[in-house]
């Protein structure tokens, strides 16, 4: 049995959060045996599968206090740790560690992240690059980037790609908003690396010079240190933010839009170009991160600081009809080189596998 820690699953749908919950559903999709570790209720989904379910909330409190004596003893002959690293002090019978590393911001671009997050992951994650049987990463950037920033003895031959899949959003709901077809869609939180700043800039230049231009939709929550940047996109013509989308309007933005702008400063993978590959949306991204591996050829790739390139990039994308139709056909066929299942399968062949580590 696959023990599989969701304590961190009642937080708000974002990247981790999918990748944990879609991964683990493929698992179970594969008759892989699972039992769940919560935090406070179940997590939706999962209802036929046995849990135990923790009376913490606070990620520190499961940790440091409550997993480490749970996953002892609950009879696992693995555990799965798939949105932050396993519990620093492990008990000495504890089941052997797969650690899912999302990307390394903290490390590649620390002034991006929060510092309770790089002083979380900073203290973690050493560790368990070293105590962990199999790390998993989502993409061969991630996987270079893990071996370079930790050179740990033996860690290269424990680091497994397992690409993401694009979750199943519906289609057919109708835009939020009062929004018509063909607007330029920018899907992820509003925080520094997501690179707003300059994408609102570039849009500006593309408004000018493109008569009647579509709205610009950010779709996504605020986040952290955002100095005031959701009162200028409320303030800027043309601009429209959703904070809040769920998946059926998320789908339906994905059916609709024109463009998606995705000038991220670094990604470990980039979820959202995945998903609006899926629904042929041609896609204009920043030549960072995992973002060029993952589009293969199938986006438009810009510097994400050069703002005059982004706006040149997205004019082309919303006017040259030839292009986007080849970056639709492109990107629906790279995207059907990526599924959930196929996840899952490599992570069956991960623990088929397993070794301690040294």
């Amino acid at each position: 049995m696959l023990g599989v820690d969701l304590t961190a699953c009642w937080r708000p749908r974002v990247g981790m959060v999918t990748v944990a919950v879609e991964l683990t559903r493929a698992l179970a999709a594969r008759g892989v045996p699972l039992l769940i570790f919560c935090s406070r209720q179940r997590v939706p989904g999962f209802e036929g599968h046995p849990a135990v379910i923790s009376t913490h909330r606070h990620e520190l409190a499961n940790k440091l206090l409550w997993l480490p004596a749970v996953e002892a003893d609950a009879g696992v002959d693995a555990m799965l740790y798939p949105y932050w690293p396993p519990p620093p002090r492990r008990r000495r019978n504890a089941p052997p560690a797969l650690t899912f590393v999302h990307d390394l911001a903290f490390r590649i671009r620390p002034d991006e992240v929060p510092w309770q997050q790089r002083l979380y992951l900073g203290s973690l994650l050493p560790g368990a690059l070293r105590k962990s049987a199999a790390v998993l990463v989502p993409s061969m950037t991630t996987r270079d980037d893990v071996v370079r920033e930790f050179p740990v003895p033996g860690l290269e031959d424990r680091v497994t790609v397992v690409g993401e899949g694009a979750p199943e959003l519906p289609a057919g709901a109708s835009l939020p908003g009062g929004l018509q077809p063909g607007f330029v869609l920018a899907v992820g939180t509003v925080e520094p690396r997501k690179n707003y700043d300059r994408l609102l800039e570039a849009y500006r230049a593309v408004r000018r010079r493109v008569g009647d231009a579509p709205p610009l939709v950010i779709a996504g929550r605020v986040g952290w240190n955002v100095d005031g940047l959701p009162e200028r996109l409320r303030a800027e013509p043309g601009v429209v933010h959703l904070a809040e989308v769920d998946d059926a309007a998320l789908g339906s933005l994905y059916e609709h839009a024109g463009v998606l702008a995705f000038p991220s400063l670094y990604e470990g993978f980039g979820l959202p170009l995945l998903e609006a590959m899926t629904f042929g949306v041609p896609a204009v991204i920043g030549r960072a991160g995992a973002l060029p591996e993952l589009a293969g050829g199938a986006a438009l790739e810009v510097d994400p600081e050069d703002i005059g390139a982004l706006a040149s990039a997205l004019e082309r994308a919303l006017t040259d009809e030839t292009l986007r139709t080849q970056l639709s056909e492109r990107g629906r066929r790279r995207a059907a080189e990526f599924s959930w299942d196929a996840a899952a399968a490599r992570v069956e062949d991960v623990l088929g596998k397993l070794t301690p580590p040294r």
